[in-house]
């Protein structure tokens, strides 16, 4: 049976799973425990796997405190995050206005609507921060892209009811984890070539 196309990642993230989708579903057990992902980025793969059927209780983690506190807002105050994104133009000012913003100085749904804001309006939609974990890319060339896409928030929303979510180092989320439970890794990769390094998810890289 054909799935439900949402819900689907929210953002874009470098590496993102959701082309691959249906071959790892092909290599994943029919029926597990736990789920664990302590890399979730965008998390193409745990919604392939709840469209799928296969969640029962799941924990989404990540060391990007932006991207944890983007899937907390979703799961928690998704109508307050639509309301707020829906006050966001498409305009290279604004853009940068709110990139020049300190994401600690807003509130959550603030700081979700930010991260969702320039990942959808930056170039090629790439998060990437620097030393000072400073988002620095761009503003991109997007003639009209879709800000704020409600259905899929709110599907998103829905999918994460019961999910525990924590911004953490994937060695203490995965102590949790017994037999009969499945663990995704999906980890930066060893870049093929120097151009190819990206380790940029989060202010401290990955060695």
């Amino acid at each position: 049976m054909a799935q439900r196309p949402l819900p689907a990642p929210f953002v874009k993230w470098a590496g993102g799973k959701r082309q691959l989708s249906g071959e790892l579903l092909l290599r994943t057990p029919l029926s597990f425990n736990n789920y664990y992902e302590p890399f979730v980025g965008g998390g193409a793969f745990f919604f392939s796997l709840y469209r799928a059927g296969r969640i029962k209780h799941a924990t989404l983690s990540d060391l990007n405190s932006d991207l944890i506190d983007s899937y907390l807002a979703i799961r928690n105050h998704v109508e307050k995050l639509i309301k707020e994104l829906l006050k966001y133009p498409h305009e290279k000012t604004f853009y940068y206005a709110i990139r020049a913003l300190n994401p600690q100085e807003l509130n959550l749904v603030q700081r979700a609507a930010r991260l969702i804001y320039l990942n959808r309006t930056c170039y090629n939609g790439l998060y990437r921060v620097n030393s000072q974990g400073q988002f620095n890319v761009p503003f991109g060339s997007y003639k009209s892209p879709r800000i704020c896409d409600s259905e899929n928030l709110k599907e998103v929303s829905r999918a994460l009811r019961g999910v525990k979510i924590a911004c953490r180092p994937f060695e203490k989320v995965i102590r949790n984890a017994k037999k009969g439970d499945f663990v995704y890794f999906d980890p930066p990769y060893e870049p093929l070539s120097r151009t190819a390094n990206f380790t940029s998810y989060h202010k401290k890289g990955f060695s």
